[in-house]
């Protein structure tokens, strides 16, 4: 038990240390990171329209002016 919680502490020290070097800023793999972010923005591009789209059709019929037709009364002596 105690080999394995050694081991585990010395893999986060090694990734520590990886994170930390100065390679990530030689700005490689920088065609790959705009395909990824290019790839969540379509995403969130395809929904974002159609819910534009029912958002403002919701509010159109919110704030639409209806003319209702009151009903109308038929006497029933008129009716025969």
């Amino acid at each position: 038990m105690k080999k394995l919680v050694l081991q585990g502490l010395m893999m986060f020290g090694i990734a520590g240390t990886a994170l930390a070097s100065g390679a990530a800023e030689s700005g490689g793999g920088g065609w790959m990171i705009a395909i990824f972010l290019g790839f969540f923005a379509v995403v969130i591009l395809f929904q974002l329209i159609p819910s534009l789209v029912v958002f403002f059709s919701v509010i159109k019929e919110i704030f639409a002016h209806r003319q209702t037709k009151a009903p109308q009364v038929v006497k029933q002596d008129e009716a025969k």
